[in-house]
């Protein structure tokens, strides 16, 4: 055992400080996922002892029409309480204060729900600055926002929900409805080898979705840089992912040949979080396809989620290209934890939901992943421009 152990030190020596440098990083990024497991295991007993919302719409940043609403509200929180979220996202928001950092998530209401769940554990565990240190874009007569910037405690960053950030990604909304459409350009900036900058509503503005203005006092312009991630998901509708996925790929290409060219402008991380698992009634296609026609009474209890032509996408197009988020879940046995039918009052009112899912549950298990992604990089001490 001591000549082995002599042996790798003379291999360790004859590396290069460079490789020297990856093996402790890739021992760290061991450690911490070996604390993981050990926080998740205490977690999942402390949070599993009583079946008590981890939040609730005392959160300024939940939504109503998704609390406790589904056939398996139950079923849900317990999901939720056993995977550990509230501990992992703790981490990463202790994590964060390393850099003062933001967050920014780009999607449509799929990355809305995962953007609520991380917001409002943050406010559970008291890491706001205080309960009105945010701004949400409401459109009126709706408790969902098109925006939204959450302002944490002094030195753990902010956060942002801004769903057309950077111009990258469309979804098809009606222009009543429009997310901010800025003039900020990502794609461009990266071409100019010029900062990325996030349009966004300031602090004092009215929690109401407004068109937006550069020269409104409403609004303001934000710096993001390498201590800052934006996380994206292309979106599943049927006219605009494409685009969205060209857009962004564009995007992860620029920034890694500027980089190759040693044109680092301290651009944000960037990283991709798995499309939604829906559970319409289409078991040949991993219950990817529905809509507001179909009039079952419950989504598909489970599908296989290797038939969803929008996850193999994903693992096709981004699986080598970035961090990536979720990727190695399977939720294809989660269609009761969807809302289905969308009333608290009488489930037989409204069409079938399928795609957005019952709160708490399983979008505070995608927030865990994100929060997880986001200590893993930090310790890996990667810039967005490196390979997975």
């Amino acid at each position: 055992h001591i000549s082995n152990i002599f042996t790798h030190l003379v291999t360790m020596a004859k590396l290069s400080q460079r490789n020297i440098k990856l093996i402790v990083s890739l021992l760290l990024v061991a450690c911490i996922i070996f604390l993981f497991d050990i926080d998740s295991e205490n977690g999942r007993h402390l949070e599993g002892t009583d079946n008590s919302r981890p939040y609730d719409t005392s959160c300024p940043l939940s939504m109503e029409k998704y609390i406790g609403v589904g056939p398996d509200a139950q079923g849900s929180l317990e999901y939720s309480n056993e995977s550990g979220a509230q501990s992992v996202i703790t981490h990463a928001l202790e994590s964060n204060q390393l850099t003062d950092g933001k967050i920014v998530i780009v999607g449509d209401s799929h990355m809305r729900q995962i953007f609520s769940s991380f917001a409002c554990f943050a406010h559970t565990a008291g890491y706001w600055k205080d309960d009105n240190a945010y701004t949400s874009a409401i459109f009126p007569g709706w408790d969902i926002y098109y925006d939204a910037r959450l302002k944490l405690k002094e030195g753990f960053g902010e956060m942002f929900y801004a769903p057309t950030a950077g111009k990258i990604q469309a979804y098809g909304w009606q222009e009543r409805m429009q997310p901010i459409n800025g003039n900020e350009d990502w794609l461009e900036s990266c071409r100019e080898r010029k900062p990325f900058y996030l349009e966004t509503y300031a602090y004092d503005a009215p929690n109401v979705r407004e068109t937006y203005s550069e020269g409104d006092a409403k609004f303001e312009k934000v710096l993001l840089g390498k201590g800052d991630t934006v996380f994206f998901n292309a979106g599943q509708h049927g006219k605009t992912r494409d685009p969205n996925i060209e857009h962004l790929t564009e995007l992860f290409d620029c920034m890694d040949t500027a980089r190759a060219e040693g044109d680092d402008t301290d651009w944000p991380k960037l990283a991709y979080v798995i499309s939604n698992q829906l559970h319409f009634h289409n078991l040949e296609e991993g219950g990817a396809y529905g809509g507001s026609s179909d009039d079952s009474k419950f989504c598909l209890e489970e599908v296989d989620g290797g038939n969803n032509p929008f996850l193999n996408e994903d693992k096709d197009v981004f699986g080598e290209k970035l961090t990536t988020v979720g990727f190695d879940l399977d939720l294809g046995k989660m269609g009761n934890f969807h809302i289905g039918k969308g009333s608290k009052t009488d489930e037989t009112v409204g069409f079938t939901d399928c795609a957005h899912w019952t709160m708490p549950g399983v979008p505070d298990i995608l927030a865990s992943k994100m929060a997880e992604s986001m200590l893993i990089t930090t310790i890996k001490g990667f810039d967005s421009g490196n390979r997975k």
